[in-house]
């Protein structure tokens, strides 16, 4: 990779160099209306990084850069970004092309930078799931149109779901591992108001404990099950609970599956958007 060896005296304008491609026509009028979705760059460079996060956020996006793999690894964490954009001409960036592989919150897209164009690049890149190769200078206006389109397919899986437990530490927990993965979450500590947070917040799916002292998780599936309009509604039970005897006694009650805890975060993602996708799927043939 080449280094940037001139510096522009403007500030509004990034040092764009012969890695990045500057937008030909004014950015401001080709941008669409949009809430600044968070995008994460990584490079071992620290001038590339900066120098890429400063040209994408004049496509208005809220974008940290980073060169320190523990930090990124840290912050995708701490808050899942809308999608990620990964420099890997560097042994540093391969190892962050690994994380990504191995990451526990996989839904938003990873996009490769890259000076390297060739088939066995091209396909190690298709067979580890990143959902764009851009060759380097880069053109920021196609790699801002992949970036948007991958993150509206995103946003259309962004189930909602109702969380309801007793426990605040675990309400807390799932809260944020959902949430991390994209998903609109409404957490429920009182299983009594279940039927208005229902009507007002319009799940597609119910994730409650099984043993709460005010209401029973069965006992709330069944109340659930007594109107009409909520017979589809997945309810997924969660608990402790490990004897089989049990477990199939509450699915016959009115729950469509149980997850046991401690459950591994990408496991619980995974249930719970599948259970959601084919609810949603099943309300639109309705």
């Amino acid at each position: 990779m080449q280094e940037n060896s001139e510096l522009n005296e403007s500030p509004a304008e990034p040092n764009i160099g012969s890695t990045i491609e500057s937008p030909i026509e004014p950015i401001q009028s080709q941008v669409r209306s949009r809430q600044f979705e968070l995008v994460y760059v990584y490079a071992a460079d620290v001038d590339y990084a900066a120098d890429l996060a400063q040209v994408l956020r004049l496509f208005h996006y809220e974008v940290n850069c980073f060169s320190d793999l523990e930090e990124f690894r840290a912050a995708i964490l701490i808050r899942a970004p809308a999608a990620v954009v990964l420099d890997i001409d560097s042994e540093q960036g391969q190892r962050a092309k690994a994380a990504m592989a191995v990451r526990v919150i996989t839904t938003f897209p990873a996009i490769y930078v890259s000076a390297k164009d060739n088939f066995d690049d091209r396909l190690v890149a298709v067979r580890e799931g990143a959902e764009g190769y851009f060759i380097k200078p880069v053109d920021i206006q196609a790699l801002s149109a992949r970036i948007d389109e991958k993150i509206a397919k995103n946003t259309v899986r962004s189930y909602r779901i109702l969380v309801v437990d007793d426990d605040e530490f675990f309400l807390s927990f799932f809260d944020a591992v959902l949430s991390s993965a994209g998903m609109h979450v409404m957490p429920l500590i009182d299983p009594t108001q279940i039927l208005e947070s229902i009507k007002t917040f319009k799940p597609e799916l119910i994730l409650t404990d099984l043993h709460m002292p005010q209401c029973s998780g069965i006992e709330m599936a069944k109340l659930i099950r007594q109107n009409n309009h909520y017979l589809d509604i997945p309810i997924v039970f969660l608990s402790s609970e490990t004897e089989m005897e049990k477990q199939i006694g509450a699915l016959e009650n009115g729950a469509d599956d149980f997850l046991t805890k401690p459950i591994d975060p990408e496991k619980l993602i995974s249930s719970i958007a599948a259970r959601a996708e084919r609810y949603r799927n099943l309300r639109k043939q309705i």
